[in-house]
């Protein structure tokens, strides 16, 4: 249906009319794979659409409207469906339901249909029990710290966080300090009488104790110090005793009632009073976590942020970016992904300390040993300037390189091969450096080298994306077993060039440490620092991995060739070509060398196709 409408007299009148047979008639012009497309319409905006009238994704049209008791909390409170002092069990429940719905809030669900579904979060002032509304003002603003972390890392997708807080205030006006004395206060006052308390009393101590301990936690992280950093690891520990003990008195609170329609009942919360906000993209149905599935999630949040705090023993740039990448293996939700790069990059210092610059300057020097970083040669400015200009560059890409890490899995990919051509810049840049300083310290001393000092490192750095990005394809099941041949056979090309760049690196080191011997004779003020290497660690890994793949292509060549694997077949839109130019487009930059992949089709008889793809520019000078 259309909408038409104009202006009579300052009324506007609505004038519908109906244009199915338009539309229906239009679509017989478009051939089979076309779409129509527009500058404020296209695919994006297509996916994000939201199919009117349909109620799983129209929250309009779910007609429940009758089964909201109540629209606000004063409303609620008017009409005596929330009490202002409730009774222990239920203080306890609702402790419960708040951690269920800030664990269903972290999985990507909205604030204002999830932890703001409990009235209490409206009406702290008016709330006549102390550990309730301590309670309340710590879970509110738990919510407003956890909000800030995710926000200033920008770790988060949209299907992985919401952002939008509907114009509600997520902070209850009071700081950490304040709230954290107000429930220690209110365990001293019951701990006093600890041989006298009930079952159910010792359980709300332990809720007590547990948002007391979550908001100290969290607080430490948003006003980061690396010092601080055995105390959050003791933090984490005391948080996993309080929810562990928390899980056996579950059944002690108050609690849900589901009724008929699977509406959900609880005293505090009014599940259905925020359900017509819609967020950005198509709403989902919000299921609210069991008690049970938020503690095994939270436990399991507080497991990665126990390794998080693991980030301060490691004192190398590759050491760094090899902890990310583990980490990212472990699945971690979008709470421990920020709060990991949000402590990384504090103040734009590695953990709020020490330089990026200075990080990056140390893993270039021990990976290729670049002349140039010598002391000897700080007072020339042209070098300095050389140097700073590229180490800049370089932190920029090394840091988007971590912070993609960060993201989902689903994303790191996109994300690597959007990096890729940003470090083929890098590569180029440093490519021009080396030989500009070659030149300009050739000429003061004929035995200075500094050929591929630092393009070495930078293509080190473009084939670990390479890979990276090649291995998660498997990871995300994008490939079918048509392409493993292929993706096999460019993993192999790749350990080897990784092999050839470590080499290459390493015949760079010697020449740099020859140079800078003689210099320490000519000058005894000069003092020299030895460097460890683990060159040869990683040209094991490669050859390991190098002939795993290698494996892998020869298996199933043999597939293929002994009719073993299913036959793939060219359909419109989709051929073995296509597909092959879609999985390696990212990796079309610079273009010198070509690399042939031979491709085998048992179709023909085992003929042998080969299609021409390159990775990177790398010269042989």
């Amino acid at each position: 249906m259309s909408l038409v409408w104009t202006h009579n007299i300052g009324v506007m009148a609505y004038e519908w009319k109906d244009v199915t047979s338009k539309i229906v008639a239009a679509t017989t012009t478009l051939p089979l794979g076309s779409l129509i497309s527009d500058d404020n319409f296209g695919l994006f905006e297509a996916m994000s659409a939201i199919e009117v009238m349909d109620p799983k994704m129209d929250a309009g049209m779910l007609c429940n409207k009758e089964l909201c008791k109540v629209s606000s909390a004063s409303e609620a409170i008017s009409r005596g469906l929330l009490p202002l002092n409730p009774s222990t069990p239920d203080i306890v429940g609702i402790s419960d339901e708040l951690l269920a719905c800030l664990c269903t809030w972290l999985d990507g669900h909205s604030l204002a249909q999830t932890v703001l579904t409990c009235l209490y979060l409206h009406t702290i002032p008016s709330i006549k029990s102390t550990p309730l509304a301590g309670i309340c003002n710590a879970a509110l603003k738990c919510c407003d710290i956890i909000n800030d972390v995710i926000v200033s890392s920008l770790c988060y997708e949209e299907e992985d966080f919401v952002t939008c807080t509907y114009g509600y205030d997520t902070d209850p006006g009071l700081n950490c300090g304040k709230i954290v004395a107000s429930l220690r206060e209110e365990i001293d006052k019951r701990n006093r009488q600890k041989d006298s308390l009930s079952e159910v009393e010792t359980a709300l101590v332990q809720r007590l104790n547990f948002w007391k301990q979550f908001l100290v936690l969290l607080n430490k992280i948003k006003e980061f110090e690396r010092r601080n950093l055995d105390s959050i690891k003791a933090d984490v520990e005391s948080l996993y005793k309080c929810i562990t003990e928390a899980r056996d008195t579950f059944s002690l609170g108050t609690q849900v009632q589901q009724q008929e329609g699977g509406v959900r009942r609880m005293v505090g919360f009014e599940y259905l009073v925020n359900q017509r906000l819609l967020a950005s993209s198509p709403p989902r149905y919000i299921e609210i976590k069991s008690r049970t599935d938020s503690c095994v999630y939270l436990l399991r949040v507080l497991t990665h942020l126990e390794l998080m705090t693991r980030i301060s023993a490691i004192t190398t740039l590759s050491g760094i970016i090899k902890f990310f990448v583990r980490f990212s293996e472990q699945s971690p939700c979008v709470l421990s992904r920020s709060c990991l790069f949000y402590i990384f990059n504090y103040r734009t210092k590695f953990l709020g300390e020490e330089s990026f610059g200075k990080l990056v300057k140390q893993e270039i020097r021990k990976f290729s040993y670049p002349i140039s970083f010598l002391t000897y040669f700080n007072s020339i400015q042209k070098i300095s300037e050389v140097l700073e200009d590229f180490l800049d560059s370089a932190v920029m890409c090394i840091l988007d390189y971590i912070h993609t890490m960060c993201h989902n899995k689903g994303r790191q990919r996109r994300k690597l091969g959007a990096l890729l051509p940003d470090l083929s810049l890098l590569y180029s840049k440093a490519e021009g450096y080396d030989k500009f300083l070659h030149a300009l310290l050739m000429s003061s001393d004929s035995s200075a080298d500094h050929h591929h000092s630092y393009s070495c490192y930078v293509l080190f750095l473009i084939i670990e994306v390479m890979i990276k990005y090649l291995l998660l394809g498997w990871e995300l099941e994008l490939y079918t077993i048509h392409e493993a041949h292929y993706i096999y056979c460019y993993l192999e090309y790749l350990f080897s060039w990784l092999k050839q760049s470590v080499i290459r690196a390493h015949e760079q080191c010697l020449s740099g440490e020859a140079f800078e011997k003689r210099l320490v004779k000519r000058n005894k003020n000069m003092k020299r620092k030895k460097l460890e290497r683990n060159h040869q660690m990683v040209l094991q890994m490669a050859e390991i991995y190098q002939t795993i793949s290698r494996a892998y292509v020869k298996a199933f060549e043999g597939f293929a060739i002994q009719g073993k694997l299913t036959t793939f077949l060219d359909r419109p839109f989709d051929s073995e070509v296509t597909r092959f130019t879609h999985r390696f487009a990212p990796f079309n930059i610079a273009i010198i060398y070509t690399r042939r992949i031979v491709i085998i089709d048992k179709l023909k008889g085992g003929k042998r196709h080969s299609y021409s793809i390159c990775p990177f520019h790398m010269s042989d000078d």
